[in-house]
């Protein structure tokens, strides 16, 4: 005999009896799988969620029979009662996660009147499912698997088993947000589409990406989430996916659209098209921050300097680094030079600051504490303060998670529910703690001293948020001539009095009535 010899042998009675157990928790998701997609095509209580995928999304019946798409009856236990009559035990059934226990101890079914999609691993083998409710019941929009022995949602990409040869043959891999948008893109030939499941892009993820490309491009909403998560993605891993040797990249969707509405407006060519304009990571995360400042003067340039020497000390690619170095000056306007003499610096003294939400958390300015007390009122009081949230825009919050939080409250996001629907670890860890905090009220908390504090807290945050503009607008007028320039001076001094009447009513209302 020729080639190596398999010693299966050599496998101790535990790893014979973990690889039995893999094979009948994969067998039983496989199951699943057939049952869920035959409950679609055939089933009466499945014609809306039929109606939705084919009409819809436009998906072809080749399209849902490839990926296997099906549909969970909207009853306890259609599942489980299946499974069982295929052999399958109720604790196997319970530790693949497709089963879940009662409190008297019965098994009923995880996902019940959801639209499934099949979760797969590298060898096509299924190990979860994301699944998304159809009608208006209680609970998150999509639901996933929780992890198992043969499931950890931080390793897997949705399709990337489909994925995998054309992303070698391209030497490209993209990264969409949802099963819907992969399944449109691979309908629509471009099948180089993989997805994260339920979670946020992780290191993980990027190495099971990495065996088969260095060039990731990552697919985002043209909204603030968008903007958040790639913001996030270029804070915890960035450093991590260089010395992987994995150039990331960024490519934003035109406005209102997903990757799935792209695609079917401008067909596979337009679609590539866009990912061709993919910019780095890097490139995308500067040119956000930049925008946050009103470049004019000297103090506001410097402030934005300092922000972009930190983010641009986090890559170690000198050429990306050098180039987006270059492009940052621009919007800020500073002399190219003087951002390599600083960055210079700050990558041999290692002043700027490497760090993330957590150091930024750890310092705990009085801003950041604003900002937690104004989400834990929102989370634990939503009711009192939910028509003065409005007000309050995610700009006026300094820390990524908390914009994060408070984007998701003002969409409606339940605050109950507000943590399992949150991929950022940081923010879902900040949600849940701020959640159960108690409100620094003394005596009784009631509606009235709910709002007295709410209306302080609020007025608080716009007080820093005016006292900034303040700060970028009193040196502009002080360098300007109102001989030479009266009608700038007059409309610049108009300004500059009216957000300091607003910061002295605000200062007024958070100190309450006398």
């Amino acid at each position: 005999m020729t080639g190596v010899d398999l010693h299966y042998e050599q496998l101790s009675d535990a790893d014979r009896a973990a690889h039995r157990r893999r094979a009948r928790l994969v067998d039983a998701h496989r199951e699943a799988a057939a049952y869920y997609h035959e409950t679609l095509k055939r089933a009466s209580e499945a014609s809306d969620a039929r109606a939705y995928l084919l009409q819809q999304r436009g998906f072809s019946k080749e399209t849902l029979e490839q990926f296997q798409v099906g549909f969970s009856l909207p009853k306890w236990d259609a599942l489980v009662t299946h499974l069982k009559g295929k052999g399958f035990a109720e604790q196997e059934i319970a530790d693949a996660g497709l089963g879940a226990r009662r409190q008297d101890g019965g098994l009923v079914d995880r996902f019940r009147g959801r639209v499934m999609f099949p979760i797969q691993d590298l060898t096509g083998g299924p190990v979860a499912f994301g699944a998304r409710k159809m009608g208006n019941e209680d609970g998150p929009k999509y639901l996933n698997s929780a992890e198992s022995p043969i499931y950890k949602k931080s390793q897997v990409l949705y399709a990337l088993n489909r994925a995998k040869g054309e992303i070698v043959k391209t030497g490209r891999g993209l990264i969409v947000e949802g099963y819907t948008d992969v399944i449109a893109l691979h309908q629509a030939g471009i099948q180089t589409a993989v997805a994260t499941c339920g979670t946020a892009l992780g290191l993980e993820h990027l190495r099971a990406l990495q065996r088969f490309t260095q060039d990731v491009v990552l697919s985002l909403d043209a909204d603030e989430a968008g903007g958040l998560a790639a913001e996030r993605t270029y804070d915890q891993m960035i450093g991590d996916a260089q010395q992987m040797g994995v150039t990331l990249r960024v490519v934003v969707m035109p406005p209102g659209d997903d990757p799935a509405d792209s695609v079917a407006k401008t067909g596979a060519e337009g679609f590539h098209a866009l990912v061709e304009k993919a910019v780095p990571l890097l490139e995308f995360v500067l040119k956000r921050e930049a925008a946050r400042y009103s470049v004019g003067d000297a103090e506001v340039q410097a402030r934005a300097l300092t922000s972009g020497l930190r983010l641009l000390a986090k890559t170690d690619n000198s050429v990306i680094r050098r180039e987006a170095g270059r492009l940052f000056s621009g919007w800020i306007r500073v002399d190219p030079d003087i951002i390599f003499v600083e960055l210079e610096k700050t990558m041999r003294t290692g002043t700027t600051s490497r760090s993330g939400t957590g150091t930024i958390l750890r310092r705990a300015s009085g801003q950041v504490r604003l900002e937690r007390e104004a989400l834990r009122l929102a989370l634990q009081q939503q009711r009192v303060v939910k028509a003065r949230m409005e007000d309050v825009s995610t700009d006026f919050f300094s820390v990524p998670a908390h914009r994060t939080i408070w984007a998701a409250l003002l969409k409606g996001t339940d605050p109950a529910l507000l943590a399992e629907t949150l991929e950022d670890d940081d923010a879902r860890r900040i949600a849940t703690q701020l959640a159960v905090e108690p409100v620094p009220l003394d005596g009784d908390i009631d509606d009235e001293a709910v709002e007295r504090l709410a209306i302080a807290v609020f007025s608080r945050l716009k007080e820093f948020v005016l006292s900034r503009e303040i700060e970028q607008l009193t040196p502009q007028l002080q360098r300007l001539n109102p001989v030479e320039n009266p009608k700038e001076h007059d409309e610049l001094f108009a300004r500059l009095l009216e957000l300091q009447r607003q910061k002295r009513e605000l200062t007024q209302m958070g100190e309450g009535d006398e």
